[in-house]
């Protein structure tokens, strides 16, 4: 279920706020406390509402903190209003208290009749009969992931369901824990596999949905396993093996953010014949946190190629990922003409229809998008372009001096 529109009213620092949605990447750029998380962590209360409905899985919901302030007095009500792309609309909302004055300020709702119909058709009453259904998958990734002590041995070992696929995948504050955990019980999974059929080359399909996430977006790494005594999760580089600890920041977040969705999409989806082709919803804040210029690049067409149905709704404040998102856009206007080029051929190509960006300025999005061009205005782009504006500043002081 990608998300077509999110509307906010009284939400944290926003009156009111339409965000229109496109279904394959969406860019939110702005300054720190603009506003940008306030919007992921919305559509995660909408889409934590599609968790709630389901069996065996915990939402999330709207906090009495999510209400708007002024002067100190909180809003009447908040509420988090999504459509999605297949016309099913829901919200939810937080009042201030149940008084019968606050009653009379908070206007009709959607509710979630029409959600919990759909879902009900579409996935409850299809598991419960054992029939084909396609799960439906979200996560959020917040700026705060990080890769801590990913492995224990005191690990549940139970059988999972495909709504497990949810769990915890709507906590921004992700330490990627379930993630690696998950492939540490599969790869138990997989030996004990191998020795009733005596035989190593037997692999399990859902480790090998995850391992090709990780060479997918790692051509440099292979061999991703648990290793014991010390129980670690190791990779193998430029003919070494190396553990979480010892790669960069870079490599280290980004490894466990792919793990875990990848382990996730394996869970979530199995019967299909690539479970990563499946439908998605992943919100990541920063997109470019921790990674050096050169693969801020090429993380957007990394993550596309990878997740080729997934709906990205993303943030960054880097002008890579803006040029980035560029030469997808135009690539996308060129791919028929026959282009023989190397370098060109390695970019994923984005239509301008799949793609929306906005930059968050005084609680406004603006589209900084060009409607004939599809490419991103730079005139708009001023919160990238001050430092160039200094150094020209200097620049002119010393050529004027050097002239006097």
């Amino acid at each position: 279920m990608k998300i077509k529109k999110l509307l906010l009213d009284n939400f944290r620092c926003f009156d009111r706020l339409e965000v229109q949605l496109a279904e394959k990447v969406n860019l939110l750029i702005g300054n720190n406390g603009s506003g940008k998380s306030t919007i992921l962590d919305a559509l995660s209360i909408g889409l934590g509402t599609i968790s709630t409905h389901l069996p065996l899985v915990k939402g999330i919901s709207i906090k009495m903190n999510d209400l708007r302030h002024i002067n100190d007095q909180k809003m009447p009500y908040c509420r988090v209003h999504s459509a999605s792309f297949n016309d099913v609309e829901w919200d939810v909302t937080r009042r201030k208290d149940k008084s019968a004055k606050v009653s009379q300020q908070i206007p009709q709702s959607k509710g979630l009749s029409k959600l919990k119909s759909y879902l009900d058709a579409n996935v409850i009453d299809k598991y419960n009969a054992s029939l084909d259904f396609e799960m439906p998958l979200f996560a959020y990734y917040g700026v705060s992931r990080a890769v801590l002590q990913p492995l224990n041995k005191k690990i549940i070992r139970r059988k999972l369901t495909r709504f497990d696929s949810l769990s915890g995948s709507l906590g921004a504050q992700s330490r990627f824990h379930t993630g690696f955990s998950w492939f540490y019980q599969k790869e138990n999974e997989e030996q004990r596999l191998q020795k009733e059929r005596k035989s190593f080359n037997v692999s399990l399909k859902e480790l090998d949905v995850v391992r090709t996430a990780i060479t997918t977006i790692f051509p440099d790494l292979t061999e991703p396993e648990i290793k014991m005594n010390p129980l670690r999760f190791t990779v193998r580089k430029d003919g070494e093996d190396f553990t979480l600890d010892q790669l960069s920041d870079g490599y280290k977040t980004m490894l466990g953010l792919i793990v875990d969705l990848g382990s996730r999409f394996a869970t979530a989806n199995p019967g299909l014949k690539n479970p990563l082709e499946a439908d998605a919803v992943v919100m990541i804040d920063e997109i470019d946190l921790h990674l050096h210029p050169t693969w801020q690049q090429r993380v957007i067409g990394d993550m596309i190629r990878t997740f080729p149905r997934t709906q990205f709704i993303l943030t960054t404040h880097s002008p890579y990922i803006v040029e980035a998102l560029n030469n997808h856009l135009k690539k996308g206007k060129i791919e028929t003409m026959g282009i023989n080029d190397a370098e060109i051929a390695k970019i994923q190509p984005l239509r301008q229809k799949m793609v929306k960006a906005f930059v968050l300025e005084d609680r406004q999005l603006t589209s900084i998008l060009d409607e004939d061009l599809g490419l991103i205005d730079d005139k708009l782009l001023h919160i990238f372009n001050d430092i160039n504006r200094v150094y020209d500043k200097m620049r002119d002081f010393e050529w004027e001096r050097a002239n006097d």
